[in-house]
């Protein structure tokens, strides 16, 4: 049984087109590069790109560690990624990448279920300002990583 959700929104700027923001979204054995809290990245389907990519990874976020398994429920190059949190704590994130003057405007949600029902609402609630913290953190080492890699003529 599983409480009810917890949501973040985040979003960030980043000078560069959404179709080369797109290839670090998807580069998932690499996302340790921008998402810090999480090491051991690792495609677990034969596909890597699409609808149905599964993928795994250890997740760290203050002091706690779980396993996240998930799967790309929707898949809209350059424009949207959806995945579906399978683990311990369910849930999905959605990024929508937005063509704009300057590159790209990202878009990043976040709706988690926590496991436990009320003690889980309770303890995800707990974490959210935290993992708000780590997730806007990511944001804005994408953007760094982006858009160095940009300046020194990588895509």
């Amino acid at each position: 049984m599983v409480g009810p959700p917890v949501e973040m929104d985040m979003s960030v700027k980043i000078d560069a087109p959404p179709e080369v923001v797109w290839t670090y979204l998807v580069d998932w054995e690499n996302l340790d590069r921008w998402m810090l809290e999480g090491k051991g990245f690792k495609v677990t389907s034969p596909n890597t790109e699409g609808l149905g990519v599964t993928a795994e990874a250890t997740i760290r976020i203050a002091g706690i560690t779980t396993t996240d398994p998930v799967e790309v429920t929707r898949w809209e190059p350059p424009e949207a990624l959806e995945i579906a949190h399978k683990g311990w704590v369910g849930g999905k994130g959605l990024m929508l990448c937005r063509r704009a003057p300057w590159g790209t405007f990202l878009y990043w949600k976040e709706t988690l279920y926590p496991p436990l029902w009320i003690p889980g609402a309770i303890g995800l609630r707990i974490f959210k300002p935290i993992m708000r913290k780590t997730f806007e953190r990511d944001l804005r080492v994408l953007k760094q990583v982006v858009e160095e890699a940009r300046a020194e003529g990588v895509q």
